[in-house]
């Protein structure tokens, strides 16, 4: 079975022969410290050319040859991020290993290369400087902020209401559905906006680590949730704290009544 370091060098090795790929680098785990035993493989691969067919053709032609592929997925084009993403899952290695591979062209002025957004990668080769590491904008970062703020806070009475209604109606399975509603879609972001506002947009993921410690045992609890009972007393909770941050953020953020 080959593990992830034979996997990554074979590959660094075959990419870096090639003229039309300029750079390689890891993110994800491997950029922000937290790389252990059942890390995928998040690849960003910089190309001179805006076809990145022949990327994909490569890789796929190198796994198939030296591994065995599972199961791939392409994402659809285009991207959110503009560049080109596919999935592999490798047959002949840990179950718990794929590689998440994304294509860019040099022009795409978007790699992933903000430290407090995405670590500091794990650079293979860069032929030409293709990775800079510059902090995400302040500017950038406070439009993406007031933009989700705005969107939260002018639908947030919707879902309350949704909630309050399964609530009162008993009904279990629409009390769960409102209930993570409310907190993944609307107390997450404006936890982010406070402990994290270069990743506002990242929902949940991450927040035991970037949290204080005392925010994530409370969502934890909150989290747990066993019948609709639960639930009642849990979204009181969860309210309170929602309520609360959104008046601290649009205070800050949009300097506008609620």
């Amino acid at each position: 079975m080959h593990k992830r370091e034979d996997i990554k060098a074979r590959l660094r090795d075959l990419l870096e022969s090639q003229n039309h790929v300029l750079a390689a680098w890891e993110g994800g785990s491997a950029a922000t410290g937290y790389l252990d035993q059942f890390s995928d493989l998040d690849l960003i691969i910089v190309t001179d050319s805006e076809d990145t067919n022949p990327i994909f053709q490569l890789l796929q032609d190198h796994f198939r040859e030296e591994y065995g592929i599972r199961r791939e997925y392409r994402v659809p084009e285009p991207a959110w991020h503009g560049m080109s993403q596919c999935f592999y899952l490798l047959a002949d290695c840990d179950d718990f290993f794929y590689c998440d591979i994304a294509v860019v062209a040099c022009s795409n002025p978007n790699k992933f290369t903000e430290p407090d957004r995405h670590g500091k990668a794990l650079l293979w080769f860069d032929k030409d400087q293709q990775y800079r590491a510059e902090q995400s904008p302040s500017a950038t970062r406070e439009a993406l902020v007031k933009r989700m703020l705005s969107g939260i806070t002018a639908v947030d009475f919707l879902s309350i209401i949704e909630l309050q209604k399964a609530i009162a109606r008993d009904n279990w399975i629409a009390a769960q559905m409102n209930y993570h509603t409310l907190i993944n879609r609307y107390l997450v972001p404006l936890l982010n906006i406070k402990y994290r506002p270069e990743k506002a947009d990242f929902g949940i993921r991450y927040a035991d680590r970037d949290y204080p410690p005392g925010v994530v045992s409370e969502l934890e609890a909150l989290l747990c949730i066993t019948s609709v009972a639960d639930i009642r007393v849990k979204s009181s909770r969860a309210l309170k704290l929602y309520d609360d941050l959104k008046t601290e953020l649009v205070a800050q953020y949009l300097d506008t009544g609620i």
